[in-house]
């Protein structure tokens, strides 16, 4: 299974499923296809807990990203907080709850660890409609409101953008890491251009001292 983020050592998929039901979800995709005939699929791309999951031990100086096949805004607090116990277990290992939802960080009314990473996703700073997720400013907007030691910031699948807009509420969030990744699934987005990609990602690096670049985005770089 892909890691999804560069920076990821591995995935811990204790978590399943989405409702968000974006467009251009892979995730999706293959929970309803190649992966369907796993138990945990049964019911599709339905969210739940993986309990079987729950044991998973880890090493130390790892990056785990939870729930990578789902959204993590979808686990109830009573369930979220037997996640949370077992990473308690691993101090020594980083975890990554990254959501398009990251109001529910603080909608669980849980003490989040200082091994855990928060994230999100803001693929543009316009709203194409292409998500049930809230807006990208209400991700930014409650993600840098959230005080917590590290954070996390998926610009993927990058779309047009207004420029300085976006900056602007990547500014406000102040991420650790940023990674920055195309469409590679053929979905027909709208793109920004070779020229404004660039000036973005120059951009980024003044505001985040780790901005790391996926496979997949030359293909953005040197479209004409």
């Amino acid at each position: 299974m892909s890691r999804m983020f560069k920076s990821i050592t591995r995935t811990w998929n204790v978590f399943v499923g989405c409702d968000f039901n974006c467009t251009y979800c892979n995730a999706r995709k293959l929970a309803l296809t190649r992966l369907k005939h796993l138990p945990r699929y049964k019911d599709g791309f339905k969210p739940h807990l993986v309990e079987s999951e729950l044991n998973r031990t880890f090493k130390p100086g790892e990056f785990i990203f939870v729930a990578y096949m789902g959204d993590i805004s979808f686990c109830p607090a009573g369930d979220m907080s037997r996640i949370i116990a077992r990473m308690v277990n691993f101090p020594e290992t980083d975890f990554l709850l990254c959501s398009k939802d990251p109001a529910c960080f603080e909608g669980w009314h849980l003490d989040l660890a200082p091994n855990i990473v928060l994230g999100t996703t803001i693929e543009t700073n316009r709203d194409y409609h292409l998500t049930e997720a809230p807006p990208p400013s209400f991700r930014a907007a409650w993600l840098q409101c959230y005080d917590h030691k590290t954070k996390f910031l998926s610009i993927e699948p990058i779309m047009d953008f207004g420029l300085y807009k976006l900056l602007y509420l990547i500014t406000g969030i102040q991420p650790d890491i940023i990674e920055v990744g195309a469409d590679n699934y053929h979905h027909h987005l709208p793109e920004p251009s070779p020229e404004k990609l660039l000036k973005f990602l120059n951009n980024l690096r003044q505001i985040c001292p780790r901005v790391i670049e996926k496979d997949g985005l030359e293909r953005l770089k040197e479209r004409r």
